[in-house]
């Protein structure tokens, strides 16, 4: 039997929860006039929200909990920058603080199952070197 490099719920949690982040900056992107015309914000927090999932799909794909390790920071990273990029929507009046407390409430979510999710991975790679070590 072929052993996966994580736990499948703590994957599809994780997953999951970027995509749904995905689709609520999208949809509040899109959904306003102002972050929409502004090509280059509107790029950048794009991609940054594309990064999350995206990151922890292919770190999964790896088979190497090393390499998803490093993938998690990536997504976690992109994470963050999403965020920023939310905040930084807010201060030039793209979005009211209001209509963005589902994103971050999803980003906080999200975080959580990642590093949670990461943890795990570490601890599968500190087992396989006990392991290791013993023979």
């Amino acid at each position: 039997m072929l052993q996966t490099p994580h736990s499948p719920r703590e994957l599809g949690l994780s997953w999951q929860l970027a995509e749904m982040f995905r689709a609520e900056i999208y949809r509040l992107v899109f959904g306003s006039a102002e972050a929409n015309s502004d090509l280059k914000y509107r790029s950048q927090i794009l991609e940054a929200a594309d990064g999350v999932g995206v990151n922890v799909e292919e770190g999964f794909l790896r088979w190497s909990p090393p390499d998803f390790c490093r993938f998690l920071d990536y997504a976690l990273s992109s994470l963050g920058e999403a965020e920023s990029r939310l905040k930084n929507g807010i201060h030039r009046s793209y979005f009211d603080a209001s209509s963005c407390h589902e994103a971050f409430l999803l980003a906080r979510r999200a975080l959580t199952a990642i590093v949670r999710l990461k943890q795990s991975q570490k601890r599968r790679i500190a087992e396989q070197r006990r392991k290791g070590k013993k023979r």
